[in-house]
């Protein structure tokens, strides 16, 4: 499988989490993509928020960086801002793999932190290749008006990332729309405990809320917390059964 056919298989299954964070980002909004990979979310929603709003993802790994960002330019997506970093809680060089993407594998699930929840699907290099990954704090490197949705999935770096966005989302509130690594584990873990402690935020499984097909746990601030089922009702769903 390609990249590009990646891309495209991505795009089918991942459509409702898609129409999902629509609900949430105004044409003209911004949105955070970390861990963006190829652009499996950053693109539709680039396309969604419109030429004057904003989408800024983040991916760490040279190669699928420079697909994402490949991708956002043969679209003409204005709104599309990408940057070869990966999201923690402190500036920092790591080595890591590097992944490999000349076989079949899921380069989406490749991973910065020392240790992942799961290595299914992880292919890395084949000569054994390293690269040199920028961590940089979400609060360090952006500077936003606003925020409307945040959507995490950085392979188990999901807590250290909060961390290092604590400023942001104090700010800005944003909807937040997180793989949290410890999911299978008693509640509450440490990213629900973080974000309702820190930020008073009201965090659910979404197939609580009858959206069965989700793999993230999504979170809300109080003054979104009354609207949610209203709007999730309302979702014009256009991929397969959510």
């Amino acid at each position: 499988m390609t990249v590009g056919d990646q891309l495209i298989s991505e795009g089918r299954w991942m459509q409702p989490e898609v129409d999902l964070l629509k609900a949430f980002l105004p044409v003209g909004g911004v949105a955070v993509d970390a861990g963006a990979n190829i652009g499996g979310f950053a693109l539709p929603l680039s396309k969604h928020v419109g030429p004057d709003g904003q989408v800024h993802a983040f991916e760490p790994f040279r190669n699928i960086f420079q697909v994402l960002t490949a991708n956002c330019a043969i679209n003409g997506l204005l709104s599309c801002f990408t940057y070869h970093n990966a999201l923690g809680n402190k500036t920092e060089h790591r080595r890591r793999p590097m992944p490999g993407l000349a076989a079949v594998g899921n380069p989406s699930k490749s991973f910065v932190v020392d240790e992942v929840a799961s290595e299914l699907l992880v292919h890395h290099d084949s000569r054994g290749r390293s690269e040199t990954v920028s961590v940089v704090r979400l609060d360090d490197k952006l500077k936003l008006d606003r925020l409307d949705v945040m959507k995490i999935d950085v392979e188990s770096g999901e807590y250290e990332m909060l961390l290092g966005s604590d400023a942001t989302i104090r700010t800005h509130q944003p909807l937040i729309y997180v793989e949290d690594s410890e999911s299978d584990q008693p509640p509450p873990t440490r990213v629900v405990r973080l974000l309702s402690e820190s930020h008073s935020y009201w965090c659910a499984d979404p197939k609580e809320l009858g959206l069965q097909l989700m793999t993230s746990t999504l979170c809300a601030p109080p003054r979104m917390v009354g609207e949610i089922r209203d709007r999730i009702r309302n979702i014009r769903w256009t991929g397969p059964p959510r």
